[in-house]
């Protein structure tokens, strides 16, 4: 205290001194835990990161069942959801499949990021090498680190380097220990063994990011913390549409707001247990692009509610056999819909639907923007035979 108030004292005295304060910086670090099941997370009791740390809550995967946003619950399409805003559909990655690349019309973080900080330092580590060096090949090309096939000690070591060394912008990584014990044993004291290690992970990385929010009080930091399917029955494997394989968490340093918090039931779809009553995996990449200060866009047709701020409406869907847009709120507001880029409509919150006098014979892609967040959905084309 006395080194401070000597040097406030010695900067009072020199002209041209600046006082000011220093304007706030994001930063973002999300851990990817891969094939994580919340129940057997939770198992491991009180004593957890998760717990102990973090706000978390329920999530699901895998789109909605039976309609267009429908996507296996494997780690391509789930990684790339959570790190686009869009479900498979349009980010093109529709399976594991080493070919597939996303479609540029709908980025990730990682570009988007770029395009607005350019000097940003932005960081991909992952121990799931495809996700690298296959769905993000090209998207991520502006990235300033990209390293793949890293074990899961090698992956926090690297992230411990990033955060101590360098401007640590974005970074986002992958651990995969979870995934590849639930393959290779199923459910049991392996997997919770596995999980633990992931927590305990997860622990270097919070300590670390404490350390530097201490030595730098102008960073504002988000931590978010996810996974990209849930498991089977037996642990073994997913992919399919199970609640189970479709259960994840969002989890996050920050208190997040009532679309994590406050579950909104869409009432002609609450699907088993209202599993869609609970947050998106879409979610994530929107509320890391705001918590980054960049607006959300109508054009870029983000399907996630953003966790951060306003959520707009929620639970935007289509029902196409009667070719309305269904949506929760009870806002007195307007919302304004888009439909392929042109505004059609504008409608009270309240009202909760909207018919497209157009109908749903094709597909299009809506927007419903409310309290400046836009929420994109795509209706799948009804059969007009």
């Amino acid at each position: 205290m006395l080194l401070r108030g000597l040097s406030l004292m010695l900067c009072l005295l020199l002209a041209g001194c600046d006082l000011s304060p220093q304007a706030v910086q994001p930063k973002t670090l999300i851990v990817g835990m891969d094939g994580v099941q919340l129940l057997h997370y939770e198992q491991l009791g009180e004593n957890t990161n998760l717990k102990k740390r973090l706000h978390y809550g329920k999530a699901y995967a895998g789109g909605i069942t039976g309609r267009a946003t429908e996507q296996e619950t494997n780690s391509g399409p789930g990684w790339m959801t959570l790190l686009t805003g869009v479900w498979a559909i349009k980010h093109g990655v529709v399976s594991n499949n080493p070919s597939l690349r996303l479609d540029p019309a709908y980025p990730s973080v990682f570009r988007r990021l770029r395009q607005a900080l350019p000097n940003a330092y932005i960081s991909s580590v992952v121990n799931w090498a495809p996700i690298n060096t296959a769905f993000l090949l090209e998207d991520a090309q502006g990235n300033n680190v990209r390293e793949s096939g890293l074990t899961d000690d090698q992956v926090i070591q690297r992230t411990l380097e990033i955060l101590d060394g360098t401007s640590a912008d974005f970074t986002f990584i992958q651990l995969d220990e979870p995934d590849q014990t639930g393959h290779s044993n199923g459910f049991g004291a392996r997997y919770q063994e596995a999980l633990q290690n992931a927590d305990t992970r997860l622990g270097r990385l919070l300590d670390k990011v404490a350390e530097r929010q201490r030595k730098h009080q102008q960073e504002d930091w988000l931590v978010i913390v996810s996974t990209d399917h849930g498991r089977d029955y037996r642990g073994m494997g997913h992919g399919g549409v199970t609640e189970q394989e479709k259960t994840i968490f969002i989890a996050s340093n920050k208190p997040l707001n009532e679309e994590l918090t406050q579950p909104s039931i869409p009432e002609d779809n609450p699907w088993p247990n209202n599993l869609y009553s609970f947050a998106a995996q879409s979610s994530v990449a929107t509320t890391v692009l705001r918590h980054m200060g960049l607006d959300l866009l109508p054009d870029w047709q983000l399907d996630g509610t953003p966790l951060l701020g306003n959520t707009g409406v929620r639970k935007a869907r289509a029902k196409e056999s009667e070719a309305k847009l269904l949506w929760n709120s009870t806002s007195e507001e307007t919302v304004v819909i888009h439909r392929n880029g042109q505004v059609v409509a504008n409608v009270q919150a309240k009202l909760q639907e909207w018919t497209d006098p157009q109908g749903m014979a094709q597909a299009n892609d809506y927007v419903l923007v409310l309290d400046g967040t836009p929420v994109a959905v795509r209706n799948s084309p009804t059969d007009t035979h």
